[in-house]
């Protein structure tokens, strides 16, 4: 049975906590610089042990480690567990910025310990068949796309304003948090990304001040066109997929647990049901710990290498800064 140590414990490090016992292969010990919070934890789950201080922890003694941790800890205490030859799962996204991402990289190819980035959507069946459905020829040749993640964030995370999600430093925002999921799921299906643009604004959400809104377009090297919609404030939970080839389209659609796959390819607009899936709130978290379990055991690669998870942050970062930098045309009526 493999010893995890889970870095983090807030709302997604206690999804953790709960998925990885869940695959029934595991050990679980937990670092939180809370120690109310530690016997909060102890109380609902079996761990074996608890840590106050991350840089105290022998990580030698771990199978592994998933640090879910604000964004602005994770290059840091990753390149700590390639240090002691640790195997490593770090919670999206990379960083808020490159620092010290290229020396983690560098570091994880030297050693050739298994390391990468935790997009959980990448892990679950019907992503995998939507992208299985596409090499496959069903649509022809991928041309464009479109995907949509928009939700009432506060609904699901009310405390919202007193997490990561509310400072740009600790890598708060829509961009980040929300669209760069959108991003790496566009990069699985696409490829490579060869330019990026944006738009993003704080519009609705109370007591923050970063962006809760965003519009991306993407630009890849193979010339497809990808748009990304993003806002945390509507009342419809809408998660789409859409791909389209010169032949057909393909949507995966998300309500709730339920995952439908579906294909068009007339002007009439009828789309034929593919394959459909259901899920609960629990499933992708246990499918990627399964994953990077059976990628510390030789089995399997894991889904988003670090590299990638690199390129993901650019785009992030690069839609950031085309806002903050570019000119404006402005017309004056005449």
């Amino acid at each position: 049975m493999k010893h995890i140590l889970i870095v983090g414990g807030g709302g997604i490090g206690e999804r953790h906590i709960r998925c990885f016992l869940a695959t029934g292969r595991v050990k679980i010990s937990v670092c939180d610089s809370r120690k109310e919070r530690l016997e909060e934890l102890k109380s609902h789950y079996k761990i074996e042990e608890t840590f106050l201080s991350f840089n105290d922890i022998p990580l030698g003694k771990f199978d592994g480690v998933l640090i879910a941790t604000p964004a602005n800890l994770h290059v840091p205490m990753a390149i700590r567990c390639i240090e002691y030859d640790t195997p490593c799962l770090i919670e999206k996204p990379l960083s808020v910025d490159l620092v010290d991402v290229d020396r983690l990289i560098e570091l994880v190819n030297r050693k050739r310990i298994i390391a990468g980035v935790a997009y959980v959507r990448r892990s679950l069946p019907s992503y995998r068949r939507l992208k299985e459905l596409v090499e496959g020829g069903i649509i022809g040749v991928l041309k464009m796309g479109r995907l949509n993640m928009s939700q009432e964030f506060p609904k699901y995370r009310p405390d919202y304003r007193n997490i990561y999600y509310a400072k740009e430093e600790t890598g708060g925002g829509c961009i980040l948090d929300a669209a760069t999921h959108a991003i790496n799921l566009a990069q699985y299906y696409w490829g490579e990304i060869e330019d990026s643009v944006g738009f993003y604004d704080h519009l609705e959400l109370e007591g923050v001040e970063v962006e809760d809104s965003s519009i991306i377009i993407l630009r890849f090297k193979n010339r497809s066109l990808v748009d990304i919609f993003v806002n945390q404030f509507q009342k419809p939970n809408i998660t789409e997929t859409e791909l389209i080839g010169n032949e057909g389209n393909l949507r995966c659609t998300v309500n709730r647990g339920s995952h439908k796959i579906t294909f068009c390819n007339s002007d009439e607009n009828k789309w034929e049901e593919i394959a459909s899936y259901n899920f609960t709130s629990d499933d992708p978290y246990i499918f990627q710990a399964n994953e990077f379990l059976d990628a510390v055991d030789g089995k399997s690669k894991l889904s988003t290498s670090i590299e990638e998870a690199k390129e993901a942050l650019i785009v992030a970062l690069n839609v950031k800064s085309f806002q903050k930098e570019r000119k404006v045309n402005t017309y004056a009526k005449k």
